[in-house]
């Protein structure tokens, strides 16, 4: 998190344009001593080494500080969008969880041309970028089949109804959910490939315990152990992909709000989402590499430390 503070502070500097000149171009006002004034305001004529020495400090206390743009306190335009980040990365990893393990187990037991086409197909959803699929579906579902709308987002909290916030949430949720799907796919099915192998299995179906019992008690529950450890690879492609996701869909998530502030060179509310992501993709790596440990008893965290 400490990289990735340095990296994004000096990065968002590095694009070329002046956030209070852009701010007030939006307002076509060319004031050359209100603009020093602004940024002196918001410290950006000092050092970077003081800027950044500044802004950290402050974050460690909670406070961001407030965005150039709106003038709001950054900590609230950052929760506001991360909730509806975290509602459509909730929705999108129900999908690729329930969806992924079922094509795997499926993949791995049937045969013939079916058994290939969903044992191949992953490599290729795999290959497709977020926004092209989030593209086509927009294409297919709203505008040629008018089924579901295209963009935006009304929670119930701002006079939604739960309907339309769920209607709203289907094409992007299903976007976002192709790669993980894909890949839990994968590692499903290679994983119940390996393990029909091992002696267990073959001792339960020697006792002649029925196949269906043998896949739900014990090939099952440790296929699934793979699809855990590599969780965390699918919070960070997630969180990543929820970038471009949200901007074709116009979901009015934290990558939204990350585009329109690069565009408007807002630099506490960059480094503050680009903070709260990177938080949020180590606590819930935390989380699920800790959780590994209670769900594999070959491991204990007394081992790992020692390793």
């Amino acid at each position: 998190m400490l990289g990735v503070s340095i990296l994004v502070f000096v990065a968002i500097r590095l694009v070329p344009g002046d956030p209070i000149t852009v701010m007030l171009g939006a307002a076509d006002i060319h004031d050359a001593k209100l603009v020093e004034q602004f940024r002196h305001d918001y410290g950006l004529d000092q050092p970077l080494p003081a800027q950044y020495w500044a802004w950290s400090s402050h974050i460690l206390g909670g406070d961001f500080g407030r965005s150039i743009s709106t003038r709001e306190l950054v900590g609230d335009v950052v929760g506001r969008r991360l909730s509806a980040t975290l509602f459509l990365g909730g929705a999108a990893s129900l999908i690729a969880l329930t969806v992924g393990i079922l094509w795997g187990v499926i993949a791995a037991y049937m045969r013939g041309f079916g058994g290939a086409a969903l044992r191949s197909a992953p490599l290729v959803l795999m290959a497709l970028p977020s926004f092209s699929i989030g593209i086509a579906l927009a294409f297919v579902f709203a505008v040629w089949l008018r089924l579901l709308p295209s963009s935006g987002m009304e929670s119930p909290i701002d006079g939604g109804t739960l309907p339309d916030l769920l209607r709203h949430l289907v094409l992007p949720a299903v976007t976002l959910a192709v790669y993980p799907a894909a890949f839990t796919a994968r590692i499903t099915n290679a994983s119940i490939d390996e393990l029909r192998g091992e002696d267990f299995v073959r001792t339960a179906y020697a006792a002649g315990i029925p196949e269906r019992r043998v896949m739900l008690r014990h090939v099952l529950p440790n296929a699934l152990l793979p699809v855990v450890t590599n969780g965390g690879v699918m919070v960070g492609y997630m969180l990543t992909a929820a970038v471009f996701v949200e901007a074709v869909f116009a979901w009015p998530g934290i990558g939204t709000m990350m585009v329109s502030s690069v565009l408007a060179r807002d630099y506490p509310v960059v480094q503050a989402g680009a903070f709260v992501v990177s938080g949020t993709f180590v606590g819930l790596s935390w989380l699920i590499d800790t959780l590994y440990v209670f769900i594999d008893p070959r491991i204990s965290m007394r081992g790992r430390a020692a390793q």
